[in-house]
């Protein structure tokens, strides 16, 4: 069951019965079909991205210098591995082992656990992103969370976040049918005035909004389409590509306008001892 805020707007599904620990398990980033994550390979569906996420570090290179980076829900470390390529001492966490240990396996650092359990020490990076990140967040942690990555910023340290955005012209028009509202796996959604609300009531200064286009392979998308409209056809796709790489791996941009770019700079001035 999804809630929305009567002030801002906020949408967010209800978690109680929720269990993440057991959703984010070892098939979340490597299966397709019914009770499994997006991805049917996580690592190539993520590669048409790459070009997005290093013009995404270009703007970020723009306002802040300094190279020590925090990935909030690394994943497996693919953007990890991009960031250390453009320069960057770059690590993250996630909630999902399997996840954890892939990354490892592949030279990226990653930490299994949360904001919270991987006691960072406070001021230690200069950048943290947030790409897929806060649309899986419990809405009764996106406060804790956003205050926690301020604590963990040094003064003037960028938070980027990419996240779907509810007030799209694709989401209000699809409505209850909007493909991101996929819980347990979306939970929590903001639009980009919330979103700053939110942001600026937790000392950051919203520098940049702007609508991001993302890139999809074949196999992901149709994979989506399944969980989405639970349509055998997608389903059936999706094995096909799985079993063809080479076409399933095809990429191209969709320009449906429902993910955002926030860029946001920790408003704290007083230097950590």
């Amino acid at each position: 069951m999804l809630f929305r805020c009567a002030q801002c707007g906020f949408i967010f599904a209800d978690t109680a019965r929720i269990d993440l620990n057991a959703y984010y398990n070892n098939e979340y980033l490597h299966k397709c079909g019914d009770g499994f994550g997006s991805y049917v390979n996580y690592e190539f569906d993520k590669m048409p991205m790459e070009p997005t996420y290093r013009n995404v570090l270009n703007t970020i290179t723009l306002v802040r210098s300094g190279k020590r980076l925090l990935d909030a829900g690394a994943a497996n470390g693919y953007f990890i591995g991009i960031a250390n390529s453009c320069g960057y001492e770059a690590e993250g966490f996630d909630i999902n082992l399997s996840a954890a240990e892939e990354a490892a396996q592949r030279g990226r650092k990653v930490k299994h656990g949360d904001l919270f359990t991987c006691h960072y020490a406070p001021g230690s990076f200069d950048v943290i992103t947030a790409f897929d990140f806060f649309e899986h967040l419990p809405h009764e942690k996106i406060e804790q969370s956003i205050q926690a990555m301020q604590a963990l910023l040094l003064p003037q340290g960028i938070l980027a976040i990419i996240t779907v955005n509810t007030a799209s012209i694709w989401a209000r028009m699809l409505g209850k049918y909007w493909h991101s509202l996929l819980p347990p796996e979306h939970i929590s959604f903001f639009n980009k005035k919330n979103m700053r609300l939110c942001l600026e009531r937790n000392r950051f200064d919203v520098l940049e909004t702007r609508t991001i286009h993302k890139k999809f392979s074949l196999q992901y998308l149709f994979n989506i389409l399944y969980k989405w409209q639970k349509l055998l056809l997608w389903r059936r796709a999706t094995s096909f590509l799985e079993q063809h790489p080479k076409l399933g791996r095809f990429s191209f941009t969709l320009y449906i306008g429902d993910n955002m770019f926030v860029l946001a700079k920790n408003a704290s001035r007083k230097e950590m001892k």
